[in-house]
């Protein structure tokens, strides 16, 4: 199945392509009838087709949650158990048809154990008129006042409520959340994750669900989607050319108080005498330890009585002493400010084209009414504008790269030097490229030349392919 950019929810299915019984999306009801010569099975089975290398589709949440249901009601008629066990036993299996039966059938009471449902129905309380004691707070209440798993233990609607609640605070790892009973699970039908195939949309408020094949990286929510970028197999902000791992690493770093501890040791010294971390509050560089009261030099460390008079002057350290100096390079305090500089560097360049991207984006929310002027003040055709929106998208798709290239760039190995230097070429380009179309963009209506900009774009657009291209042939980061 290939998904067209061109046209609106258009799929294509090819004969060659297998069944995947681990897909779960149907395609849109209007393109169903389409697709009904490669279906299989039972009257209102949806059949999913296996995406190709690099091919990915959208679809409504709605439907992953209607191919949920088919799939464990043909699971339940299979094995013979309840619809809502015979989901739990899917998840567990990865949404694996094959899989689960090849576990049911070797060792059902493991395969049920593991996934938390041997109990369902074994201890099942009968619900009768009486009232029921609540196996928490052990009050009594009515039997339509009470709620209950499969495994049928029952508990008041405020006790189990506040489990519940108190269960999807801690994450998502309430989706196989226990029952509040020792020893049992209840179901989990109405908290569903879609399998390792799928990914929800992270757009905010957006009901769309990606299907991605083999080797899918980035993904966009377009068109009749929120338009959000996102990576496939991480779920944050498309991040290329860094892989996950590489900006998981950044985030922590810029998150994590590792940055603070360089900059202690970048501005402040250890006293000479009692090793004490000072921080210098004034501009005298006659410094003077709290603790041990000893004087120095801010400057060269050396004892304050050797800066007199009589000693050749009080700043006779400001004389640059090049064994001093390759004596002090490998200390601590030098190396830790050496690194906090280079970080800094590329910390900047990296928020710098974040808020770029920011505003980039904020400013394609005016662009249709720029396009609506335009296309008034030139008497043109609405297509005839749409260069416009194009050349906005594309400054937000390289401000997007060129932020993530100073992570990539941070994590360089520092012998690395033909990389570096071919990949600081080609970020060289792409920026200059970037910064041109930015401006282009931000011109006033009459001073927009439409072909200067649809050109400055193509060319934009291929300096992007060719440093992502690059990154992925001779620049990969994850064997660093």
């Amino acid at each position: 199945m290939s998904y067209s950019d061109d046209e609106e929810d258009v799929y294509e299915y090819s004969e060659d392509d297998e069944d995947a019984d681990d897909g779960i999306v149907e395609e849109p009801a209007r393109t169903r009838a389409r697709s009904e010569s490669f279906a299989s099975g039972g009257r209102g089975r949806a059949n999913s087709q296996r995406l190709g290398d690099g091919v990915y589709s959208l679809v409504e949440g709605s439907e992953v949650a209607g191919m949920l249901d088919v799939k464990a009601a043909e699971a339940a008629e299979l094995l013979g158990v309840p619809v809502a066990q015979a989901e739990a036993l899917l998840r567990h299996a990865g949404w694996n048809s094959e899989r689960l039966m090849e576990g049911f059938w070797g060792d059902g009471e493991r395969l049920s154990r593991a996934a938390g449902v041997e109990a369902w129905g074994s201890e099942a309380a009968p619900v009768g008129r009486g009232e029921i004691t609540c196996r928490i707070c052990f009050a009594d209440c009515a039997p339509g006042e009470t709620l209950a798993a499969p495994c049928g233990h029952r508990f008041c609607g405020d006790c189990y409520g506040g489990y519940a609640c108190n269960k999807v605070d801690e994450g998502p790892g309430c989706v196989g959340m226990a029952c509040p009973e020792a020893g049992s699970r209840g179901s989990r039908r109405e908290l569903r994750v879609v399998h390792q195939g799928a990914r929800w949309c992270p757009g905010a408020g957006c009901t769309k669900v990606a299907r991605a094949g083999p080797c899918v990286g980035a993904v966009k929510c377009a068109p009749n989607g929120c338009g959000a970028n996102f990576c496939f197999r991480c779920g944050e902000e498309a991040h290329a050319p860094c892989d996950c791992a590489l900006v998981a690493r950044w985030v922590e770093k810029c998150q994590n108080e590792s940055e603070t501890a360089n900059w202690i040791l970048a501005n402040t010294k250890r006293c000479p005498k009692c090793q004490t971390r000072i921080e210098k509050n004034q501009g005298c560089n006659h410094m003077n330890c709290s603790q041990c009261k000893y004087e120095f030099c801010w400057m060269c460390m050396g004892d304050w009585s050797d800066h007199g008079a009589t000693t050749g002057g009080y700043y006779k350290c400001n004389k640059y002493d090049p064994a001093k100096a390759d004596a002090d390079d490998g200390d601590d305090q030098a190396r830790a400010k050496r690194e906090l500089d280079r970080y800094l560097h590329y910390y900047k360049r990296y928020h710098g084209h974040d808020q770029a991207m920011a505003f980039a984006t904020k400013q394609l929310e005016a662009t249709e009414r720029r396009m609506v002027e335009l296309q008034e003040s030139t008497q043109g055709s609405w297509i005839d504008v749409q260069f416009l929106k194009a050349a906005n998208e594309m400054v937000i798709e390289c401000r997007r790269v060129l932020k993530n290239t100073y992570v990539f760039g941070y994590y360089l190995p520092t012998d690395a030097a033909k990389q570096r230097e071919l990949f600081e070429n080609l970020q060289e380009h792409l920026e200059k490229f970037t910064e041109t179309l930015s401006e282009m963009t931000e011109l006033p209506i009459d001073q927009m030349d439409r072909t200067e900009i649809v050109n400055v774009t193509r060319v934009t657009e291929s300096f992007l392919a060719n440093l992502i291209q690059g990154a992925e042939a001779g620049l990969d980061m994850s064997a660093a």
